[in-house]
């Protein structure tokens, strides 16, 4: 078997597209899982997997993640028959739109160190471009920790071309200095206030953690990629919230039912929004409390029959139309597709260890994969044996501790 304790398929069946479309599944990146609340919450149902990174480009008429998830088609097709290859294709569709607007890859092999390289460069020039006008970009892009960071990826961009006595230092002293640059953007992060700030930490931060943790499993080290990636996560998830909520969103989340942001925000991300930042998901009861937040009533007291075009949404309060469209909406959607991204990179880092695997080794069996079991140049993974309930899990003794089954997540560890 060359996934042990996993079978590759080419189809999700009914039960699990079902389940995604009444919440009892949730799609993270390219892990389908229990979904919080549920029974079995945090076991993992399915991997998907592109077979290459070129899989993570642009999607066609991709705008945002909500909008790419049709849940009338995808029930219809699946309830036709011979019709489920195509919900799996809208499904797949889905994963990778998240992946597309997270700037990540939809697996962890994916994300390798030239992908995190070409980025930060990227990122890096247009910091240059702004930096005239805030000055707090213009001392980090003078940092020493800026140089240090992109000489030790230029280091493992050529890992592959090193011979292979001496990658393994090369791998310690990058994981060292990634570490240490990781924790210091981890800082920036947490003390930046302003939006263009924020943003571009959170980048370096991501970026940098990401490589960081891939040192670590490609040197085989993988109970402590996992505490890494656990701890990273986590970390992320509270900065992520917070910059969303105090810096993206703001004291008026009310403004987004406005005409102003119809074409740019469907009501669909502005309730993800909302669920995101207050880490409850109460969904479309959201808009209710965004109407009483507006408190505007159509008919005011001593109303009398008159014409009236006016409009009492007018409230001019925020950074501006424009600032809104284009850095607030966009850096909200990334966010939101940067959780659910990081949220399956815990559970592939678990795959990986259960598999002995490093992200390079994963990547090189899923190309040997025959094309007869692809699917639009995805894999797909399903668990060998029927996922446990809890209560039926097998723990095997590890020391003083317990190690679960490859094929499922703790529900604690959420």
């Amino acid at each position: 078997m060359v996934f042990p304790g996993w079978e590759v398929t080419r189809v999700i069946p009914h039960d699990v597209v079902m389940g995604l479309l009444t919440g009892q599944y949730k799609l993270y990146g390219g892990v389908i899982r229990w979904a919080a609340g549920t029974e079995n919450a945090g076991q993992i149902v399915r991997h998907l997997a592109p077979i290459s990174s070129q899989m993570l480009g642009f999607v066609p008429g991709l705008n945002s993640v909500s909008g790419v998830i049709n849940t009338i088609q995808i029930h219809h097709l699946s309830t036709q028959v011979g019709a489920l290859s195509q919900a799996t294709q809208q499904i797949l569709h889905v994963a990778a739109g998240t992946a597309a607007l997270s700037g990540l890859g939809l697996v962890v092999s994916c994300v390798g160190f030239a992908t995190i390289n070409n980025r930060l460069k990227i990122i890096d020039g247009k910091l240059k471009d702004i930096q005239k006008d805030i000055q707090a970009i213009k001392e980090f892009l003078a940092s020493s920790e800026r140089a240090r960071l992109f000489a030790a990826l230029d280091s493992l961009v050529k890992l592959e071309k090193t011979p292979v006595e001496h990658r393994g230092t090369i791998l310690h002293q990058a994981r060292q200095t990634l570490t240490e640059i990781s924790v210091r953007y981890r800082e920036l992060l947490t003390q930046a206030t302003a939006l263009e700030t924020a943003m571009a930490y959170e980048e370096f931060f991501v970026l940098t953690s990401l490589a960081q943790i891939r040192c670590t499993a490609e040197l085989r080290m993988f109970d402590v990629a996992l505490d890494e990636v656990e701890e990273i996560n986590q970390v992320w998830q509270i900065q992520g919230r917070r910059v969303a909520k105090e810096i993206l969103v703001g004291e008026h989340p009310e403004r987004f039912l406005a005409t102003d942001f119809v074409d740019s925000a469907s009501i669909a991300e502005v309730v993800e929004w909302l669920d995101f930042i207050n880490e409850e998901a109460k969904g479309y009861a959201r808009i209710d409390d965004l109407r009483r937040k507006l408190d505007e009533t159509w008919y005011s007291k001593g109303w009398k029959p008159i014409k009236h075009s006016g409009s009492g949404l007018n409230k001019n309060v925020g950074v501006g139309l424009e600032k809104e469209q284009t850095m607030v909406i966009p850096s909200l959607k990334k966010l939101i597709a940067r959780s659910n991204v990081f949220e399956g990179y815990v559970d592939q880092y678990h795959l990986l260890a259960a598999q002995n695997a490093t992200p390079t080794e994963f990547e090189q069996k899923i190309r040997a994969v025959s094309e007869s079991s692809t699917l639009d140049g995805y894999i797909i993974l399903e668990p060998a044996q029927p996922v446990l309930a809890p209560a039926q899990q097998v723990l095997e003794p590890v020391g003083k501790t317990a190690k679960r089954q490859p094929f499922s997540r703790s529900a604690q560890t959420r």
